[in-house]
């Protein structure tokens, strides 16, 4: 019949972890472009979504 599509959440703690380090990142490494810091937390995302 119907089925679920069972879906990774984050905690907000994980979340609001992830995010702290994309920001301290941009704030201490001027050269860093905010493409380069979302495709980071892109990737930071999916690694937690793995684990």
């Amino acid at each position: 019949m119907g089925s679920k599509n069972k879906e990774e959440e984050f905690t907000p703690n994980e979340f609001f972890d992830i995010v702290k380090k994309a920001y301290d990142r941009g704030v201490s490494d001027q050269g860093v472009t905010v493409a380069k810091l979302i495709e980071d937390l892109k990737i930071d995302l999916m690694k937690m979504k793995a684990q």
